[in-house]
């Protein structure tokens, strides 16, 4: 049947049984199904070779967008809860409770991870970072600024231009260029290296130093000259004393011995 004019349906019209049905007293349209819930309402898949445009979309199942697992999205307001692989993201606020999310690319001024996170790459942080659980570096670390920690610090070595301990310390071995320490500390071995001279404290067989001796046998082992500016002492008594009263000692013994 050829229709040359408008074709008008005033009180609604019905294809088939679901085919097509309009509802002229709520104004909708409905494929599928002859009670629409919406302006348009389709109970099946939709086909379409050109832009889709809306402003507001809501999918609540598997969104595939261009090529097969391919998704470009823009929104303000995005909610997965499923798998999602985000290659570049801006987000304020942007929290994953649940699934498996991979970032390739991430502007936000707001990231709650809830679960375990790994970062393969650099990781800047321009303001304060709180760290709950432990942390792992596998690489190097630098610090421009101050670093300050509230519980204990455990390392392998350290390297240090200037090191300030107002503390307890105990220190295993330190080569460092300047270490001022204000309270206790007990060193295992501290080599101080002017020139020719070494500096050793130890505490087995007995606590010992020595100077230019690196296993001092006394309390304290010189291996050279010494120069004492003030008195020497030995048992409390000037050695100067004992050596003086030693000479004469010696020589009233002579005299007696010569007759």
């Amino acid at each position: 049947m050829a229709v040359n004019k408008n074709f008008v349906v005033k009180n609604g019209l019905e294809v088939d049984t679901n085919t097509l049905f309009v509802d002229s007293a709520n104004n909708r349209v409905a494929i599928g199904t002859t009670v629409p819930t919406a302006a348009l309402d389709v109970r099946g898949k939709i086909l379409s070779d050109s832009q889709v445009e809306s402003f507001v979309g809501k999918f609540v199942g598997i969104v595939t967008a261009g090529a097969v697992g391919v998704t470009t999205m823009t929104t303000l307001d995005a909610v997965v809860t499923g798998f999602s692989t985000l290659g570049l993201a801006n987000a304020t606020s942007l929290n994953v409770t649940t699934g498996f999310s991979t970032v390739q690319s991430l502007t936000a001024d707001d990231i709650t991870v809830s679960i375990g996170a790994t970062v393969s790459k650099d990781l800047n942080v321009g303001g304060a970072t709180t760290v709950g659980g432990a942390l792992t570096v596998t690489g190097n670390a630098y610090f421009n600024g101050n670093v300050d920690i509230n519980g204990d610090l455990t390392y392998d070595e350290v390297n240090a231009r200037n090191l300030n301990i107002s503390g307890i310390a105990t220190v295993g071995f330190a080569t460092v260029g300047n270490m001022t320490v204000a309270g206790m500390t007990t060193t295992s071995l501290l080599n101080v290296g002017f020139g020719a001279t070494m500096v050793k404290v130890q505490g087995t067989p007995a606590t010992r130093v020595g100077i230019n001796s690196i296993g001092p046998a006394y309390t304290l082992d010189v291996d050279g000259d010494s120069n004492v500016t003030g008195t020497a002492r030995q048992g409390g008594a000037s050695i100067v004393t004992l050596a003086s009263a030693a000479a004469v000692g010696d020589a009233t013994a002579l005299a007696i011995a010569l007759g």
